[in-house]
């Protein structure tokens, strides 16, 4: 009964809002986190507004940008940028937004991050690249925008694989042939 009672306390004070940082019962995590995972932007809003920090992260180290971009919103992307979201904080894995956004073939979004001045070789906790992640999905249109923007196609992971090779493991041939041709030409 007492921790029924502490719960609609919370609550009411998060419907109020009367608390902008705390931690709720139910979900372990902050309200801006839970918006930001299902792709909410008006809530995400709601909080930043609020003052609650842009870079409040979830037991897993992600933050709203990381959600954003995994989700696909733009508005979030965007509004966390603009309330101060650092670029390339990484997660628990070692991942940024943009790692997240090229793995998740947002491409719009993977573009803006790159205009904010993301580290676009960033690797995260496997050596990983957005460029290698990309081509070794088969996913054209990122791998196009993050060469443009000079990704280093020679970075290998750690265990010794460049965007060529997960290209060879990939699903899109086109994709393998218009890389060797760039490492070619080069």
């Amino acid at each position: 009964m007492i921790r029924n009672l502490g719960f609609l306390l919370v609550l009411g004070l998060l419907l109020t809002g009367g608390i902008a940082a705390a931690q709720t019962d139910v979900t372990r995590t902050h309200p801006l986190i839970d918006a930001a995972a299902v792709g909410n932007a008006d809530a995400v809003e709601y909080w930043l507004k609020r003052g609650v920090r842009a870079d409040l992260t979830d037991d897993g180290g992600r933050t709203p940008l990381m959600f954003g971009a995994f989700v696909g919103s733009l508005d979030i992307v965007e509004l966390a940028l603009e309330h101060g979201a650092s670029i390339d904080r990484r997660d628990k894995g070692g991942s940024s937004a943009i790692l997240w956004a090229a793995g998740q073939n947002e491409v719009g979004i993977v573009e803006r991050l790159i205009e904010a001045n993301a580290s676009i070789d960033i690797q995260n906790s496997l050596g990983e690249t957005a460029l290698m992640v990309a081509a070794q999905e088969g996913l054209y249109d990122v791998v196009q925008v993050l060469l443009d923007a000079g990704a280093n196609y020679d970075i290998r992971d750690y265990t010794g694989r460049t965007a060529i090779d997960r290209a060879r493991q990939g699903r899109d041939p086109e994709l393998l042939r218009m890389l060797e041709r760039i490492a070619g030409a080069r």
